[in-house]
């Protein structure tokens, strides 16, 4: 009895352990996955020209397990190798003398997976050498300076990089002397200094150039030789700017010295200052000068450019009607002002004419008898109310009826001028015909047309 009860005891025991251990096993567990194949193929190309690259090296990446292969004569590769699982490939292209081409394709075991065209570059292939080829300017520190003594800067670097054929600088171990000289330049005493310096480690060598006395402008050359070769760089360019105004070298004067400022509103004469250094150059640029008028209006101010001496405002016809101190009414005095170098105010002036109407209009004698084959002199007056002359562009006729012939200031253009001389003319009639002694009726006609305005006079006489 005690037997059967121990082997009972140990029966429940073996089925519990049975029941367990079927109990703790899922139904739902998966099953190790089998090895499946997968085939990556695609083509390799060259960048620039789309051809096929023959035997490129082809990489394979999975995790870290690396697969390789070739491109064939068409640049097509291909390879298989087993796949677990659902896994993103890395494929690497690479060539000698050629940058690489890299892609990124996912892939499922049991398929065939194909990689976008890839495509690789050439490398540059440089030729270097260390003999220098070429001299370029690489720096500046001002592309204008000015004369000595102007109050600007007088001294510019000049920065210069040799260079190898391959366009790379020379480097210290392949250092070379640079010497610099003047191209073309004004003569007035500028100089280089140093005029010999090594490349530094950039290939690099600096000069310094100084102004003179002269505007214009200079030229700096470098060059280089080894080897019984010399090279040099293109001739740069300096402006060299004059200094500030002197009273010696400056000046003021109108495009018209005889306007109708009486007769007409907003009449234009342009007004120009010649502005000079001490050195007798054109001053440097951005000097003002001032201008003020006794008659008229006139714009304030101007400011000279580059290396143009000239200075140019407009004189603009307008109240206040003008009155010289000298010459009386009608005369204008424009001034131009502007600053020399020791800060003092430097001034000339020029006088412009405003004429009026031409009602000052006479002629003598007003009347005549020529007597057979005679004459008859005339004088006439044609001036403004102030007795000055009218302006240029006026013109004088005088037309004859009758049996004689006119000689003299018969046809006058008037010239750009404030001579009263230009206001008193003179004509002469003859008698035309000698072997006719016939009395008969002579008319004479004056006339004045411009920009002063119209006028007329006409007289009459006999001759025979």
């Amino acid at each position: 009895m005690r037997h059967f009860k121990i082997l009972l005891h140990s029966l429940v025991i073996i089925i519990a352990l049975l029941l367990l251990n079927y109990c703790g096993k899922s139904s739902t567990e998966p099953e190790t996955p089998s090895d499946e194949q997968v085939t990556i193929s695609g083509k390799v190309i060259d960048f620039d020209d789309g051809e096929a690259v023959v035997n490129a090296a082809i990489k394979i990446i999975v995790d870290s397990v690396q697969y390789g292969t070739t491109t064939n004569s068409e640049g097509k590769f291909s390879i298989t190798f087993n796949l677990k699982k659902n896994v993103d490939i890395k494929v690497i292209a690479s060539k000698e003398n050629y940058r690489g081409d890299t892609a990124t394709v996912f892939a499922i075991p049991g398929r065939t997976v194909e990689v976008p065209v890839m495509k690789i570059k050439k490398d540059s292939v440089l030729i270097t050498t260390t003999f220098p080829a070429s001299i370029i300017l690489v720096g500046q520190t001002n592309f204008q300076i000015g004369v000595r003594e102007s109050g600007d800067n007088e001294t510019t670097t000049l920065t210069f990089e040799v260079r190898d054929s391959s366009g790379r600088p020379l480097d210290i171990s392949n250092s070379v002397t640079v010497r610099f000289m003047l191209g073309a330049s004004p003569g007035g005493g500028e100089f280089l200094y140093p005029t010999t310096r090594k490349t530094n480690s950039a290939g690099q060598a600096s000069v310094g150039l100084t102004s003179g006395t002269k505007a214009g402008i200079v030229q700096v050359i470098a060059e280089v030789t080894k080897d019984a070769k010399t090279i040099r760089s293109k001739p740069v360019n300096v402006a060299i700017h004059g200094g500030l105004p002197d009273f010696n070298h400056f000046s003021v004067a109108p495009d018209l010295l005889n306007i109708p400022g009486l007769v007409v509103y907003g009449f234009e004469d342009n007004i120009t200052a010649y502005v000079g250094d001490k050195y007798s150059n054109p001053v440097k640029p951005n000097t003002v000068v001032y201008f003020n008028t006794t008659g008229g209006i006139i714009q304030g101010s101007a400011v000279s450019s580059g290396n143009n001496p000239v200075v140019n405002v407009k004189l603009i016809t307008a109240l206040p009607y003008p009155v010289h101190p000298a010459l009386g009414p009608g005369f204008a005095t424009v001034t131009a002002s502007t600053a020399d170098e020791n800060n003092q105010t430097i001034s000339k002036s020029t006088v412009v004419l405003f004429s009026g109407y031409p009602v000052n209009f006479s002629v003598s004698p007003t009347t005549f008898n020529i007597p057979n084959g005679g004459f008859q002199n005339f004088t006439y007056v044609v001036a403004d109310e102030n007795n000055n002359p009218i302006s240029s562009g006026n013109s004088i006729s005088v037309t004859v009826e009758g049996n004689v012939k006119a000689r003299g200031d018969i046809s006058v253009q008037m010239p750009d001028t404030q001579s009263r001389a230009w206001t008193v003319f003179n004509f002469s009639l003859e008698d035309s015909d000698p072997l006719i002694n016939e009395l008969s009726q002579v008319y004479v006609q004056i006339e004045v047309n411009g920009p002063n305005g119209k006028n007329k006079i006409s007289i009459q006489g006999t001759s025979r």
